[in-house]
């Protein structure tokens, strides 16, 4: 029996973000060898584990909270969770022309062609703008390569990445090689093409770490202290298991 891929409420705001796992290395436990020496070597292993605390809530929120946590199904169940680094580099960092102090909150957003806005009255949201990949790269590969464009050569260390269109990984910059060439962690759950795109506003799968991986105590007045506690479903494994 195969999976479900579902989303989340809109709107659903964060109050805090914690990884709860990193790059895995055998042989990095404490202890000793004859000649005092102990090998440690990267392993290709482990996968995001996140822990996600979210501000109270009631009424329809907290239903659609409700849902949502419950259609998971524990973990047999994944969602799509749209990844925005609260520290991702400014539309300014980004390659908009705009002053350097202007937030992505700040910038108005747009309607359609026609001048008009969407049924709700809302207009589209301004987004960091997407970057060509430079250079295909195998599955499990670590080191990227993307345009000079916007943002495609001013990457950092410890920056966030991912690509689309279908894929679901989020990486950090590990390493700088060169203008536009970087290392990443974890190894690419999808190869790349030319024809892929980078973002700064990466989309994992996740899944529940367990039946009891999320609350959803409501209080008198609120639901509040709601948290869940989420792994990574790999790409290749959404294609195959969670096709619903």
């Amino acid at each position: 029996m195969t999976g479900r891929l579902v989303s989340p409420p809109l709107g659903l705001g964060l109050v805090s973000v914690e990884p709860l796992s990193s790059p895995r290395t055998i042989g990095a436990a404490k202890g000793g060898t004859i000649g005092n020496f102990t090998q440690t070597v990267s392993s290709p292993f482990g996968a995001w584990h996140f822990s996600f605390a979210f501000h109270a809530m009631r009424d329809a929120e907290f239903r659609d909270y409700r849902g949502w946590v419950t259609s998971m199904q524990g973990g047999a169940n994944a969602t799509r969770w749209v990844f925005h680094d609260p520290d991702m580099r400014n539309p300014f960092e980004s390659g908009i022309d705009v002053s350097p102090h202007v937030r992505w909150d700040n910038i108005p957003g747009q309607n359609w062609s026609n001048d008009e806005p969407w049924s709700n009255g809302e207009a589209w949201a301004v987004s960091p703008p997407v970057v060509s990949v430079s250079a295909a790269t195998a599955l499990g590969g670590t080191r990227i390569q993307l345009a000079p464009a916007y943002w495609g050569h001013l990457l950092r260390r410890g920056e966030y990445i991912g690509f689309f269109p279908f894929h679901f990984g989020l990486y950090v910059v590990t390493e700088v090689i060169a203008p536009g060439q970087y290392r990443i962690w974890p190894p690419l759950r999808k190869a790349l093409t030319l024809g892929d795109m980078a973002t700064l506003c990466p989309t994992l799968a996740m899944r529940l770490d367990g039946e009891d991986a999320a609350t959803a105590a409501r209080g008198l007045v609120v639901a509040d202290g709601l948290s869940v506690s989420m792994v990574e479903v790999f790409d290749y494994d959404v294609r195959d298991w969670f096709t619903g």
